[in-house]
């Protein structure tokens, strides 16, 4: 049974069981050579909603919900939190029509700030569900690039599989990248757009809060506009949750981003 993430007890620490690992590894192979292959891209058989993406080789099944609140969730631990920093993203999930999608549900998996997964637990891993209005909140930190300059490098990303209303909606997998400054330039160094077309309106749109983080701007990125009075609302909210939890860092940086599911 899936473990539900409380206020006081925040993205919890849980093993990924070995089988499960396995299952996991063994589907990936699958996607990574045929439905991640750049021939089924270039046919048209992916790629056809234009925020779709490759799933990659690092998803785990079975991930468990994070959800604290009515579409507020956390992915991040405490100790996560205060080593690099709270990063608030919020989604929107709409239909092909523009109309929000209620109880969407994204598969969530991310890197951490240094660019680590984590296989052996559920580490910046799970599930949240879409409020009434198709959003999301999600606590977490910044996923960092990674890989070497000879094998190449990712851009950070978060990777998503987003469900909606089963019969009606189609799935969509994606990225979300975390540019520096907002650059979707930083995307085109990205190996996995070397065979593919690069897909900037897969960038999210991030803005810092100097405030929280020693007057400077985080990761060169604007800071929050002034008069975006509902996101400093959203990061008041949360900045009182981490004040709850004992943790003495805020709300560093805010993503929003926005996905459309195509119909069946």
């Amino acid at each position: 049974m899936n473990q539900v993430a409380t206020v006081a007890d925040w993205a919890p620490h849980l093993d990924v069981g070995l089988l499960t690992r396995l299952i996991s590894f063994a589907r990936s192979a699958f996607v990574m050579t045929i439905v991640d292959n750049p021939i089924v891209w270039a046919l048209g058989f992916r790629g056809t909603n234009e925020k779709d993406d490759v799933e990659g080789p690092f998803y785990i099944l079975g991930a468990p919900q994070r959800q604290i609140e009515d579409g507020k969730a956390v992915m991040a631990s405490a100790e996560y939190l205060e080593k690099y920093g709270s990063f608030l993203f919020v989604f929107e999930i709409k239909d092909e029509k523009g109309e929000p999608i209620p109880n969407a549900v994204l598969d969530w998996w991310q890197a951490d700030t240094e660019g680590g997964y984590y296989f052996a637990s559920w580490t910046l891993r799970g599930k949240v569900i879409t409020d009434a209005n198709g959003r999301v909140e999600v606590l977490s930190v910044r996923p960092g690039d990674y890989g070497s300059q000879l094998l190449g490098r990712r851009a950070g990303h978060i990777h998503l599989i987003v469900s909606g209303v089963k019969g009606k909606h189609r799935a969509l997998t994606t990225q979300a990248y975390v540019c520096p400054g907002n650059k979707s330039e930083h995307m085109k160094q990205d190996i996995a757009n070397y065979a593919r077309k690069t897909r900037p309106g897969n960038m999210m749109t991030c803005y810092s809060i100097p405030a929280a983080h020693g007057g400077e701007k985080y990761w060169e990125l604007p800071e929050l506009p002034a008069g975006d009075t509902e996101t400093a609302k959203r990061v008041e909210w949360w900045n009182a949750k981490l004040k709850e939890r004992g943790i003495n860092r805020q709300v560093i940086a805010v993503g929003q981003h926005g996905l459309n599911l195509s119909s069946l």
